[in-house]
């Protein structure tokens, strides 16, 4: 998130140092903080403003010029005063907070930039607070005796803890809090320093950020030593043919049962192979969710997988759905691990929460039993804007055809390989860029990402004519998004000589690369998505020589036209298992190409009797519609090839030239 301010100076200054401090000090400690959740807050000496941590932001983010909100603390105190605003709607009264804890800002910052939800309960307790979702304080707040282990573990303090019993979020919290808050006044003369929330999480109040650091640390070594060391695993050496498949059946599963693309990540741990091998296991995580991060990002509690095939893991998420629940998007899958299906900038924060998550079952368990959100309390969350915002903020967003899928492009580093990477993001794809030169296919990584930031695209070096070579580069792109649904062969040369200067090197070369290449792309690509059993597209690019041939050019003819005749035989082979076989036939397509070189433009020039210069213009000219052909036109159509749009289209051709060869 980026943001900018005018620096304040004074108690301001000092304020949102202490902030800045704090913060970042918890948001490293992965004991406090999982999935950059929690928030903070700093008020300063005058009284008048309070800087609070915004809302998406991980702490250990959090910087000088970035990721906070400073908030006149006299407005937001105001909000919890207004009793009209009970009367509303939930949603509508929940959306009105959110819109008045923004006019309440005082600084720089736009209206993207949201202060945290709980802006309200920081204001109405000591100068300094911290509010997180430990581990060890999950265990307790989420167990059924855990108010009153809670009383007797620090009933030594001279000022006991606040326990808040579980309510909704947001208003109902704010004014639970606030009222509870008064009364704990009332009894011992000063506002509460520690609190529990039920389910929830811990809130530590202090006069400065050293006291409530101090506080933190006292909490955390408190409940430490009642709570019995969970058992952790040994981390097993899983078979990569076995993650692969795991990846593939979930993949499947997630696509037929929620109608979407998403990649799929594989995580495990000592954490995760603990929880695992305890007897009770598939109970703890079947009663639901525990807490509002796991069910904000992660769905719910992951979905307990004995055996993974697809059909049954389907089966478990249409019932989900049908039960109104979040379809699961974490998978615990039996003597394996834990797959997450979630974008790439999702799924670590995925992994975090379902880790700390599996440990607060295994200790609330070993403390009475573990409580779990109520389906009411379930439904206020996931309808709940606050959160979703939260979502949004670290979710991939965009709309697109092709949202999600999984794309291969060879030949990416330049040319119309790089122009159908770009334009296949831009719809949404997750990209892999293929090329023999890292270097280039990296540069169109980059440029992707500058255009397109919460795009996911990542190079390969690949010499398409290399059979071992093609085949890591499809084991590099499933480890890391586990699946496949689009390839594009775009790798491709021209040598222009006439016949009887041909070079037999160079005719063997365009064979091996135009033909093998495209071949073993194929095949390779074909394999992972039978297994798949969600379908695919496979696009050749072909050209409009395929079609109609151009003097001084018979390697280029001769590929060109059997990369056609590929095409169509794979379209009957494939057909059965949903995948799609298509070619793109581009006309002349001078941007960014390797093949429309200085040399190559020289020797059309002499074929032709024209000046270098002129070539381009006599071929644009060639055109019916008498206009350059660009990568983009060429990239819109192999997206289309590849939408839903084109769904009944197979072993087809797309001649993209400008009207150059009218196909019949």
């Amino acid at each position: 998130m980026k943001m900018r301010t005018t620096r304040k100076s004074g108690a301001a200054d000092k304020a949102l140092a202490g902030l800045i401090k704090i913060s970042n000090m918890v948001g490293r400690d992965v004991l406090l903080v999982q999935g950059g959740g929690g928030n903070t807050s700093v008020k300063t000496s005058d009284g008048k403003h309070m800087y609070i941590k915004a809302s998406g932001t991980a702490l250990k983010n959090m910087n000088l010029r970035s990721g906070w909100r400073r908030m006149n603390l006299k407005a937001v105190l105001g909000i919890m005063q207004d009793d009209a605003l009970a009367n509303l709607d939930v949603n509508a009264r929940e959306l009105e907070i959110v819109n008045r804890l923004q006019m309440c800002c005082s600084d720089d910052f736009g209206a993207g930039a949201r202060p945290s939800v709980e802006a309200h309960l920081h204001a109405i307790l000591d100068d300094c607070v911290i509010h997180l979702h430990p581990v060890v304080v999950g265990a307790y707040v989420n167990s059924m005796k855990g108010r009153a282990l809670v009383e007797k573990l620090f009933a030594f303090l001279k000022y006991p803890p606040l326990w808040v019993p579980y309510v909704d979020p947001g208003f109902t919290l704010g004014k639970t809090v606030r009222r509870l808050a008064g009364e704990y006044v009332k009894r011992h003369g000063r506002k509460p320093q520690v609190i529990f929330l039920e389910k929830h999480g811990l809130f530590a109040a202090a006069s400065s950020p050293a006291s409530a650091l101090r506080l933190v640390k006292m909490v955390m070594k408190t409940l430490a030593k009642n709570l019995k060391q969970i058992r952790l695993g040994k981390e097993k050496n899983i078979a990569p043919e076995t993650i692969a498949a795991a990846k593939l059946a979930v993949r499947r599963a997630v696509h037929e049962a929620v109608g979407i693309y998403a990649p799929v990540h594989f995580f495990q741990g000592r954490t995760i192979s603990g929880f695992m091998a305890g007897k009770n296991a598939a109970k703890l995580l079947a009663a639901g969710a525990i807490s509002p991060d796991e069910l904000v990002y992660a769905s719910g509690a992951p979905l307990w997988v004995e055996k993974c095939e697809a059909r049954v893991i389907a089966e478990k998420l249409k019932a989900q759905i049908a039960g109104k629940q979040k379809p699961a998007v974490a998978f615990l899958v039996k003597d394996v691990g834990l797959f997450v299906s979630a974008p790439e900038t999702v799924a670590p924060i995925i992994n975090d929460i379902v880790v700390s998550s599996l440990l607060i079952r295994s200790g609330a368990a070993t403390l009475g039993g573990v409580s779990f959100l109520s389906r009411a309390e379930q439904n206020f969350i996931n309808n709940w804007e606050a959160e979703a915002f939260r979502k949004r903020s670290v979710a991939d967003n965009r709309a697109g055809e092709l949202k999600g899928r999984i794309a291969v492009v060879t030949g990416a580093g330049s040319g119309l390989g790089r122009s159908i990477s770009i334009g296949l993001a831009r719809a949404g794809a997750m990209v892999v860029g293929a090329d023999i030169d890292l270097a280039a296919a990296e540069e169109t990584s980059l440029l992707i990402k500058k255009e397109i930031p919460q795009s996911s695209a990542m190079a390969l070096r690949c010499d398409v004519t290399d059979e071992a070579d093609v085949d890591k580069c499809f084991q590099a792109l499933h480890e890391r998004w586990g699946g496949l649904d689009l390839v594009v062969n775009a790798a491709g040369v021209a040598p222009a000589y006439a016949l009887i200067d041909l070079p037999v090197e160079k005719w063997r070369m365009s064979l091996e690369i135009n033909l093998t290449g495209y071949m073993l792309m194929a095949r390779a690509a074909a394999r992972i998505m039978i297994r798949q059993g969600m379908g695919g597209s496979i696009i050749n690019i072909s050209s409009k020589s395929g079609f109609e041939a151009s003097k001084n050019n018979t390697p280029y003819n001769a590929t060109k036209a059997g990369e056609l005749h590929m095409a169509r035989g794979w379209a009957m082979e494939l057909g059965g298992f949903g995948i799609r076989v298509n070619c793109v036939a581009p006309g002349n397509v001078f941007e960014g190409s390797k093949i429309w070189n200085p040399e190559y433009i020289r020797v059309c020039a002499r074929k032709y009797g024209i000046r270098p210069e002129e070539v381009i213009p006599y071929y644009v000219n060639k055109t019916s519609l008498k206009r350059e052909i660009k990568g983009q036109d060429i990239a819109d159509a192999v997206v289309f090839l590849c939408s839903d749009k084109a769904r009944t289209i197979t072993g087809q051709a797309l001649v993209v030239d400008g009207g150059q060869v009218m196909v019949r």
